[in-house]
């Protein structure tokens, strides 16, 4: 009898010693359906990975803090979609439901998708209106910006034209052509203009080779830290090379995702 007693307290104390439970159901972004053969992982020490096979997972956690969820969906050995989310515990004592939305991972097959096999309804037009005061406000607006943007294309096909900007050029040879036009107006010299805040074409080939290095594709903050430069310069590093056509640059909640170009 003492020992059926014993076996009770320690099953009753294991229970309350099992932690939290994190669970919850991965949908796909457009048809909010349940998404099947999902793979779930927590960074929990050690890491624990669940296969989602019905689209619903569900860890253990036995210790308080925060961690990150990751979830993953593969077609024919290739990643189709992705969710991270982060999950706060507080406290042991609970059950923690987090959903993850599967969202597309940001390709060029996705980017340039035909719209219309999602079921996207594109509305009727509405009946024509007579002009109203606010129509006519709208058009003298949009041909001013049309006259600016005529004068815009103006100067930029003078400026090929006077050879001031090559049309086609490496990125080193565009960065050279730039510091000797400063030199030439200004009186500064290539090392002045390097140590600013402008970045230079060695600054430009470290970052490709970087991007190349880790597979071509990197968010912001992981070339920042991967580069010895402040946030400022590597925002500047990032957004020459998109206007050079050597990246594309995507949104994605509060950061952005580098591609490189082929």
């Amino acid at each position: 009898m003492k020992g059926v007693c014993i076996f009770a307290l320690l099953v009753l104390v294991a229970g309350f010693a099992s932690g939290a439970t994190v669970s919850g159901t991965a949908f796909e972004w457009y048809t909010i359906e349940p998404l099947e053969n999902i793979i779930v992982e927590i960074d929990t020490v050690p890491k624990q990975t669940d296969v989602a096979v019905d689209g619903t997972y569900s860890f253990s956690i036995n210790k308080t803090g925060e961690y990150a969820l990751r979830a993953e969906y593969f077609e024919n050995n290739r990643l189709v979609y992705e969710a991270e989310e982060t999950v706060q515990i507080e406290s042991l004592d609970g059950n923690f439901t987090v959903d993850l939305i599967m969202l597309p991972v940001a390709t060029d097959e996705f980017l340039f998708e035909d719209f219309e096999d999602l079921g996207v309804e594109i509305p009727e037009p509405e009946p024509e209106q007579q002009p109203s005061a606010l129509n006519i406000v709208a058009g003298i607006a949009l041909f001013i910006i049309a006259i600016a943007l005529v004068f815009w294309g103006a100067k930029k096909i003078l400026e090929k034209a006077t050879g001031l900007v090559p049309e086609r050029m490496g990125v080193e040879e565009k960065m050279q052509q730039h510091l000797k036009n400063s030199q030439a107006g200004e009186g500064k010299t290539l090392k002045d203009t390097d140590s600013g805040g402008s970045s230079t074409g060695n600054d430009l080939e470290e970052a490709l080779g970087m991007l190349k290095k880790y597979g071509g594709r990197m968010t912001q903050l992981e070339l920042r830290e991967k580069l010895p430069y402040g946030e400022a310069k590597v925002s500047l590093i990032v957004a020459e090379l998109e206007q050079l056509g050597k990246i594309k640059k995507f949104k994605k909640g509060r950061g952005n995702i580098i591609i490189l170009k082929e």
